[in-house]
């Protein structure tokens, strides 16, 4: 299975740019919200930040607004199931190390990310997942001596 044979949706890349644009000012802005903003003879430390953010929110509509009214180049956005897949991994990791130890937890996490490639078959998954559970477990763990558990404390070894 390909990239393109999952379902897929076109949209106009200047619009997904001014977008994303859009949600950075958004979230920039907001935290320097936070900070005390004074004026322009005084300018606090959410000053710079906050205008900042503004003259980017204004760039992204600017984009956004193009990209919306031409016909520009459009890109194909897949089935988002690999990038989830390959977002999730450290996630998984960081949620089961403490319980499961570094090496279970490195194993899941390397099959989770292994999910993201769809031309591997399972047996070829499970291999390069147990490899690299070994591998990053000798390095952390054994050769730099991580302060983390190799196996979970239930575990009898």
């Amino acid at each position: 299975m390909t990239d393109t044979d999952s379902p897929t949706v076109r949209i106009r890349k200047d619009l997904v740019a001014g977008c994303l644009l859009m949600a950075f000012a958004a979230a920039f802005g907001g935290i320097s919200w936070f900070y005390p903003f004074g004026n322009a003879a005084q300018m606090g430390p959410g000053f710079f930040p906050l205008i900042l953010s503004g003259l980017l929110a204004c760039l992204g509509l600017a984009v956004a607004v193009r990209g919306a009214v031409t016909p520009g180049e459009m890109m194909t956005v897949v089935r988002p199931t690999r990038f989830v897949c390959a977002l999730v991994s450290p996630l998984v990791f960081g949620a089961l190390v403490r319980p499961l130890g570094f090496l279970a937890a490195a194993a899941i996490a390397a099959f989770v990310g292994t999910l993201a490639a769809s031309g591997m078959r399972m047996p070829v998954r499970l291999a390069t997942s147990l490899a690299l559970a070994v591998v990053t477990t000798a390095v952390f763990i054994w050769g730099l001596g991580l302060p983390l558990p190799a196996f979970a404390r239930w575990m009898p070894f």
